[in-house]
């Protein structure tokens, strides 16, 4: 388990973009072999994607973890619904007291050591000290291995049927 204070959280800037590729990218990979497509386009057509992830640096979303100076993990929270959001939320998007959260990764080689608890935990501090009520996020509803992982923790609200069918989750604050 990593210990939380030895953990530092800051605000990604346009140098840890390579760092956030390279963990979505490992992650990807990782989730083909799960079975699932989550995150495949961070394989087959990075440079398509790779915008949103440039624009949410330089939004000051997204950010990066740290432990003795190496990136291990990194988040992106939004405070108003992005396309995305407004697809898979519907009327229910721009909602003022939601936060949306977006791409958390970890390193593959820290798994097992709770990191993802530790980023959805810190997240609602975050939301919370931005004096909103609600985190939402989704992902693929034929992820069964996340979606299993996330029901164990937190409220499925319901399945979007765009794209896919998609799992909303929503954690209040």
């Amino acid at each position: 388990m990593i210990e939380k204070e030895k953990l530092n959280f800051r605000q990604a800037t346009y140098e840890d973009l390579d760092h956030v590729l390279q963990l979505l990218q490992q992650a990807a990979k990782w989730l083909q072999t799960k079975n699932t497509t989550q995150w495949d386009y961070y394989i087959h057509d990075l440079d398509g994607n790779k915008a949103e992830v440039i624009e949410s640096i330089e939004n000051g979303t997204t950010y990066i973890v740290e432990k003795e100076g190496k990136v291990i993990a990194s988040v992106t929270l939004e405070d108003s619904p992005n396309e995305w959001d407004c697809d898979i939320w519907g009327d229910k998007a721009h909602d003022s007291d939601v936060v949306y959260l977006h791409r958390i990764v970890v390193h593959r080689d820290l798994k097992g050591r709770n990191i993802g608890e530790t980023l959805m935990e810190w997240a609602k501090g975050y939301v919370k000290e931005q004096q909103k009520k609600y985190v939402r996020f989704d992902c693929l509803a034929s992820n069964k291995g996340l979606n299993d992982y996330y029901q164990r923790n937190y409220e499925l609200v319901g399945i979007a049927s765009i794209y896919g069918q998609h799992s909303k989750y929503q954690i209040s604050v």
